[in-house]
């Protein structure tokens, strides 16, 4: 096996299909901090379907390395937020994914994300109240992040003639 069962699992929101692709004991590392991990298909799977729910138009562009080492990128929407993701990937002696670390670009679309998947995450986990709290909590860093993506951003980038 490859990447291309994850591709295609990813591009066809597939959550089964996409768990074949991981190891029993698959670790994937958080975009949004080193505290938070997932590990095994028990802690995968609820992840896998909030990422599913929430990403339309998910397109992967890249796929490179060898046979135990892939860099895999695709583009996506977050709600109306375009996002880049970067997925390093490790595979195991039979080609399932033993370790995914996730990289997400823009900062808006990574809020987005986090505004997205945390509250349904604490739902999914059983735990109601925190994600009433989480959802509450990032909606003042979504719309600062928007605002000076829109509005402070540009008055730094290169002048045109």
């Amino acid at each position: 096996m490859s990447t291309e069962t994850y591709r295609r699992a990813a591009e066809a929101g597939d959550v089964d299909l996409a768990m074949t692709a991981f190891a029993p004991d698959a670790v994937l590392h958080s975009p949004l901090t080193s505290r938070v991990r997932f590990t095994g298909h028990a802690q995968l799977r609820p992840l896998i379907e909030v990422a599913y729910a929430h990403l339309s138009e998910i397109r992967f562009h890249t796929d490179v390395g060898d046979e135990r080492t892939r860099v895999v990128v695709y583009t996506a929407r977050i709600g109306g937020e375009p996002i880049e993701e970067a997925t390093l990937v490790r595979l195991n002696s039979d080609g399932l994914i033993e370790e995914a670390t996730l990289f997400v670009r823009t900062l808006p679309g990574l809020v987005a994300l986090m505004d997205r998947f945390g509250p349904d995450l604490a739902r999914k986990n059983g735990r109601p109240g925190v994600a009433r709290a989480l959802g509450v909590l990032v909606k003042p860093l979504l719309a600062m992040v928007r605002s000076g993506d829109r509005h402070a951003v540009p008055l730094v980038a290169p002048r045109t003639s």
